[in-house]
């Protein structure tokens, strides 16, 4: 029983960090796990890898979604039917409620923790698999930290 639990807090975990797109410390806070756990197991089950497939797939229905409202209410328009009117401004409905989601969740992004987040797990890599890599981004930490803070700036 004890493990089938784990496995749904695992789950849950993997969900807020993929889908919810939420740091670590804040899965650890909903879930109760370490975060060096949470690391552990992002690392065993390509969390990363899935987050960005996740954002990837997300951002492909979302041009979908653009593509198939034009469709639509260029049908609408032509054909003066209410049926497809009707679901032409559905349509536009669903993208405008997806579009709100977008932008509350873009408040509650902390690029610069991330970053730190992304830059803890190569040093972590680093130092398992090539230590004399981890030296090396070492030496260059502070180059790599203001070219984010420029590139972070710019996109402000």
């Amino acid at each position: 029983m004890a493990q089938e639990i784990d496995l749904q807090i695992r789950f849950e975990a993997e969900d807020l960090y993929v889908e919810a797109r939420k740091p670590y410390e804040r899965v650890s806070e909903a879930t109760g796990v370490s975060v060096s756990q949470l690391k552990r197991w992002a690392r065993e089950g390509s969390w990363r890898e899935k987050r960005v497939a996740h954002l990837e797939n997300k951002r492909s229905l979302k041009q979908q979604l653009v593509k198939l409202r034009d469709t639509m209410l260029k049908k609408a328009v032509d054909s003066n039917d209410p049926n497809t009117a009707y679901a032409a401004l559905k349509i536009v409905k669903l993208q405008m409620d997806s579009d709100k989601d977008q932008s509350m969740e873009a408040v509650e992004v902390d690029r610069p923790k991330l970053f730190l987040e992304d830059m803890e797990f190569v040093a972590e890599t680093l130092k398992e698999i090539d230590p004399q890599g981890l030296k090396v981004l070492l030496q260059n930490f502070d180059v790599i930290v203001n070219r984010f803070k420029e590139q972070h700036a710019q996109a402000s």
